[in-house]
């Protein structure tokens, strides 16, 4: 066979891999740009995999659910896009996997303890969502991890509600069956307990700081888990590590409790440093 016939051959096969391309080209995700006024929702269930919905600064009240898969939902870097709830429910609901929530400012959820009601509800189904960089104000409970694998919630500021009393009041963040989630780097304060962990595993609260509160951190049922790096200031009670197994508690602060710095109930097998 001549060049000449292998250069028509590699033309011949370019040319394919060329009208491949225009036949199936690459998809992007799109940017949808909302501004107030917009109906948030509409846009958010009209949305593809792999789209980025951006707000602008504003308010968008009512109870917003995202059922697309590797949705982003981002606002401006000084929070000034603001999810407000109605007192009723869950501000934000996330069912799909992979969903990114960043730099919102999310406030007045429902006060039912009972309907989980929560300013973030992280579904059975929303495993691998990232919710970051957001301000959690007047919730109930700001961030409900129920039952996802592989949540990451980190560098948001929590404040919770008093509103009610300290019995009646949720949790900063609340994990609940979820292997492999992991609480960094947030800043909590004004609920009932900073970050609390009932029935799950292999989970890492590192880095957070908890204030005015009855415990930092409360595990029950947890195991093979970790608590390190924390600061506990003006709670109750530091750490409290519950009928749990196998709980690493290394370098954390209490500062100024009222009662103990870590309580260990019916933790076995667990290392306090």
């Amino acid at each position: 066979m001549s060049l000449s016939r292998w250069q028509v051959l590699l033309s011949l096969v370019i040319s394919g891999l060329l009208g491949a391309f225009l036949m199936y080209p690459i998809a992007y995700g799109a940017v949808h740009v909302v501004q107030e006024g917009d109906d948030l929702q509409a846009i958010l269930t009209a949305a593809q995999p792999g789209d980025t919905v951006q707000l602008t600064s504003g308010q968008y009240e009512g109870q917003f659910v995202i059922e697309i898969d590797n949705l982003t939902l981002i606002g401006p870097e000084d929070h000034s896009a603001i999810l407000r709830g109605t007192r009723k429910g869950r501000t934000l609901w996330v069912k799909s996997e992979d969903v990114t929530v960043r730099y919102l400012t999310v406030t007045n959820s429902g006060l039912s303890l009972s309907r989980m009601d929560a300013g973030i509800f992280l579904e059975q189904t929303a495993h691998r969502a990232l919710v970051e960089h957001n301000q959690l104000i007047n919730n109930l409970v700001g961030v409900y991890v129920w039952g996802p694998h592989n949540a990451l919630v980190q560098h948001n500021h929590i404040i919770g509600t008093n509103e009610v009393r300290m019995s009646e009041r949720g949790n900063g963040v609340t994990i609940w069956n979820s292997p492999g989630s992991r609480i960094l780097n947030n800043d909590i304060s004004l609920g009932r307990d900073g970050i609390f962990s009932n029935t799950s595993k292999e989970n890492v609260f590192s880095g957070n700081t908890f204030r005015d509160l009855r415990y930092g951190v409360h595990y029950m049922y947890t195991n093979d888990s970790e608590v390190s790096d924390n600061v506990s200031i003006d709670n109750d009670i530091g750490y409290a590590i519950m009928f749990s197994d196998r709980i690493q508690v290394l370098r954390n602060i209490a500062i100024n409790s009222k009662n103990q710095g870590v309580m260990m109930n019916y933790a076995n097998i667990s290392t306090v440093a």
